[in-house]
């Protein structure tokens, strides 16, 4: 599928008829890496266990998000607006036959329609206020997709948000027809604690809807979350915690995203948790760290006896040499035990990086790295006797 072509017919959409700059310019937004590099084992770098033990020079694909934002409508304190993206992924090897372009946003935002003027009304597809550990790159909530929604209701101390997003499901499967899912996700933020601190509260419910003459076996799930920000002078740090029981419960050591629930029977009874915390802290003038901790536990899973867990510790520190180069490091490790299956790695890089002005989130940033993985528990994970390989490489990274 040709990119531009894409880009385009969506800018002529968004420019024409009673678009044309009338309201406000589109805004172009987005996000880009890609880059190449080599490792002594396996021909190009591998990307390799990247939640567990981090992202920093353990990527080897380009990926790019191109966003497009219109507002269609603005008086009177009411704004309609249109939010379009498309994403696009090519793998490092064969670069010109695994190529793929997706609509991942399109959707309507009405702004200001009720007495109530931060209160938002939505539909179409989009990605739904996900919550990420960037340097693991992994989202932990997410339940983007295709959905309608009404957000940042004034109750309270904080602002309340519901919507019904349809989910693509695997299981649940009769006759050939697979399941009707949707997720209702509930979500209470922006509740002020102590001194720069505020807490979010949400739940998910995983609802399966048969269709005529179709019996579902697997249960419902649903998944509780808990995030305490603690804002610093600094820096930040986040606290979260997630309860989840069937299908969800499974996600919960397989750092799934909140979506793509996979409805099983033999999920009926498991039960499971996670534990994250994550941040970023400027601890000098020329030193910042980021680090993600995260222990996940999981019951009955697969109708199995068995107790599932993971641990992970990634850290990320980085020196500043002058305002536009710094040096970073990133060093990351887990345990897991899934399916009485024991698994454990580490990695460590360093990088050499260019960026327009200093802070741990300055982007773009140019960097060359080399990285070295070690499968402690696989003594053929890189080749036959191999278990553990050092790459180099270079890799830009932006968003804007």
């Amino acid at each position: 599928m040709k990119l531009l072509p894409l880009i385009g017919a969506i800018s002529v959409a968004l420019l024409s008829s009673n678009a044309i700059a009338e309201y406000s310019p589109v805004e172009f937004y987005g996000y880009m890496r890609g880059g190449v590099g080599l490792s002594s084992e396996g021909g190009a770098n591998n990307k390799w266990e990247v939640n567990k033990v981090g992202r920093l020079g353990n990527e080897d694909d380009l990926y790019g998000e191109f966003g497009l934002k219109k507002e269609l409508y603005a008086e009177d304190e009411v704004s309609f607006v249109v939010d379009s993206m498309l994403a696009y992924w090519e793998g490092q090897d064969e670069n010109s036959l695994d190529k793929s372009v997706n609509v991942v946003q399109l959707n309507i935002q009405a702004t200001g329609l009720f007495a109530d003027k931060d209160i938002t009304i939505w539909a179409g597809d989009r990605y739904y206020q996900r919550h990420d550990v960037h340097i693991v790159d992994n989202y932990y909530w997410d339940v983007s997709g295709i959905g309608a929604g009404i957000e940042h209701i004034n109750v309270g101390p904080g602002k309340l948000s519901f919507a019904l997003i349809q989910d693509t499901v695997a299981g649940d499967i009769d006759d050939g027809q697979e399941t009707t899912a949707v997720i209702l996700d509930i979500r209470y933020a922006d509740i002020p604690l102590w001194n720069k601190a505020d807490l979010e509260l949400g739940v998910d419910y995983h609802y399966g809807h048969a269709r005529n003459e179709q019996s579902l076996d697997a249960d419902d799930s649903v998944m509780l979350t808990a995030s305490l920000t603690q804002n610093l002078d600094a820096g930040f740090n986040k606290t979260i915690l997630q309860l989840a029981n069937s299908g969800y419960a499974e996600q919960m050591t397989t750092y799934g995203h909140g979506n793509g629930l996979i409805r099983d029977a033999a999920n009926n009874e498991a039960e499971g948790y996670r534990i994250i915390n994550w941040g970023v802290l400027s601890l000098a003038d020329n030193v910042e760290l980021g680090h993600s901790i995260r222990y996940a536990a999981a019951t009955n899973v697969d109708s199995t006896d068995t107790d599932d867990s993971t641990f992970s510790v990634v850290v990320r520190p980085m020196y500043k040499w002058t305002d536009r180069m710094r040096t970073v490091v990133e060093i990351g490790g887990f345990s897991d035990t899934i399916n009485n299956v024991d698994s454990a790695g580490s990695k460590f890089t360093v990088a050499q990086a260019w960026i327009p002005k200093p802070g741990f989130w300055a982007r773009p940033e140019i960097r060359v790295f080399a990285t070295y993985l070690n499968d402690t528990k696989n003594e053929n994970a890189f080749g036959t006797g191999v278990d553990n390989e050092i790459s180099v490489g270079m890799q830009a990274e932006a968003w804007w």
